[in-house]
């Protein structure tokens, strides 16, 4: 056996190596954590700069109120949140051909149009005369109604 001694004038073991050994293991492993400590600290402040850009784009349909859940819904699933606020921005705005959304009415509130208001006899005119006329190919021909309908629009259109 030779006689190995460390740098204080210990005598080596298994059991002294394998102390400097997991010495530096757990210094590895401190140092490991301290720079994951660190970049998950740029990673935070970094994605919380990114939403706060994107709570200032959105600035016009976030109230106070949902400013907070729109935060966390663009921290959580990003791609959704923006197209959903997008949606949003888009319905406020209007439309890219100059239309706005109309809304829905209420029915407790909306008065419904009489019939014969508007342009009289023009849409209810043609309407009857396609009919007669989808009746008359029906009797004369032979043909089911639907078909027979079909026939009587293009001939009447086509006339307009």
């Amino acid at each position: 056996m030779s006689d190995k001694t460390d740098k204080r004038g210990r005598r080596e073991t298994p059991r002294n190596r394998s102390g400097n050994g997991q010495d530096a293991l757990a210094n590895a492993l401190r140092f490991e954590q301290a720079k994951n400590k660190v970049l998950l600290d740029e990673v935070i402040s970094l994605e919380d700069a990114l939403v706060n850009r994107q709570m200032a784009e959105f600035d016009a349909v976030i109230s106070d109120d949902t400013r907070e859940f729109w935060r966390e819904q663009l921290l959580a699933n990003r791609d959704k949140a923006e197209a959903a606020l997008r949606e949003l921005v888009q319905a406020k705005v209007g439309t890219p051909d100059g239309s706005r959304r109309q809304p829905l009415h209420n029915r407790a509130t909306a008065r419904p149009k009489p019939p014969g208001s508007g342009d009289p006899g023009m849409a209810e005119g043609k309407a009857v005369k396609i009919r007669n006329r989808a009746h008359e190919l029906c009797k004369t021909e032979g043909i089911p109604f639907s078909t027979a309908f079909r026939r009587a629009e293009k001939e009447i259109c086509g006339e307009v």
